[in-house]
C-alpha cells in the first residue's frame, strides 16, 4: 500500500508541473500577440524631436542633370494646447541645416491634432489626414478630407513589420502609401513609414513630369520635377 501511495504522489507532482508549464506557455503566447496600439506610431509630447538626413533632387527642363540638395531637418514639438472638446493640438517647429556641425535654422511651424480615431497635420495652410485608427492592412481613407485639394486615397501596408532605415532598426513599423500614380507622362509617389514609439522614420515624395516629345515619349526621361527623401538618424525627448 505504501508503494502505491508513493507512486501516486509522484504522478500528482508531474501532473501539477505539466499544468504549470502549459499555463506559462499560453500566458507567454498571449502576451506576445497582444494588439499594438496604433496611435503609438505617432507619439506626441512636448520636447520630442526627430532628426532626418535629407536628399532632394530638382529636375528642370533643358538641364541634363538635376540640382542636388542635401542636409538635415529636425521636427520638434514645442507646445501643446487643448480645446473645450478635449482635443490636443501640438505645435511643431521644423529646422534645417547643411551638416551636423552647423547651427539649426528655423524653417517653419506646423500643427498636429490628435483625435481618438485619427491624426490631422496642418502644414503650409493645408490639413491632411495623416493616420487613422485602428490601423489594419489595406485600410483606405481620403487624406484630403479636410482641405480643398482633389481626393487622395491613402492606405496602409506592412502593419507592425520590422524595418531598417540607414543604421537603425525598428522592430515594428507601418507604411502609409499616400500616392502612387505612374503613367507614360508623369510619376507621383508619396510613401511614409512610421516606427512604433518613434513616429515618422522615412518620407519619400516624388513628382516627375516625363519627356513628351515624339523622340522620347515613353522613355521615362525626366523633363522636370522633384524627389525628396527624408530618413531618420536620431530621435529623443528634450526635457
Amino acid at each position: 500500500m505504501k508503494t502505491f501511495t508513493h507512486i501516486d504522489l509522484n504522478r500528482v507532482k508531474k501532473l501539477a508541473f505539466f499544468c504549470v508549464s502549459l499555463t506559462l506557455i499560453f500566458s507567454c503566447e498571449k502576451k506576445s500577440t497582444e494588439p499594438v496600439k496604433s496611435n503609438d506610431y505617432f507619439p506626441l509630447e512636448v520636447g520630442r524631436y526627430l532628426i532626418y538626413d535629407v536628399r532632394e533632387e530638382i529636375y528642370s527642363t533643358g538641364k541634363k542633370d538635376p540640382l542636388l540638395k542635401v542636409g538635415q531637418e529636425k521636427d520638434e514639438i514645442e507646445a501643446v494646447s487643448k480645446n473645450a472638446e478635449g482635443i490636443s493640438t501640438y505645435t511643431f517647429s521644423r529646422s534645417t541645416r547643411i551638416s551636423s556641425t552647423d547651427y539649426w535654422q528655423k524653417l517653419k511651424r506646423f500643427t498636429v491634432q490628435k483625435f481618438p480615431d485619427k491624426i490631422l497635420t496642418n502644414i503650409d495652410n493645408q490639413t491632411f489626414v495623416t493616420l487613422v485608427f485602428p490601423a489594419y492592412q489595406n485600410l483606405k481613407w481620403n487624406g484630403n478630407t479636410f482641405n480643398n485639394l482633389d481626393p487622395e486615397e491613402y492606405y496602409y501596408e506592412n502593419i507592425n513589420a520590422p524595418e531598417t532605415i540607414g543604421e537603425q532598426s525598428f522592430a515594428q513599423s507601418l507604411t502609409v502609401v499616400e500616392r502612387q500614380d505612374t503613367s507614360i507622362i508623369n510619376k507621383y509617389v508619396g510613401i511614409k513609414q512610421y516606427g512604433l514609439g518613434v513616429g515618422l522614420i522615412s518620407d519619400s515624395q516624388t513628382s516627375f513630369e516625363f519627356c513628351q516629345t515624339d523622340e522620347c515619349i515613353g522613355s521615362g526621361k525626366i523633363d522636370s520635377g522633384t524627389r525628396k527623401v527624408r530618413k531618420i538618424i536620431e530621435y529623443g525627448i528634450n526635457k
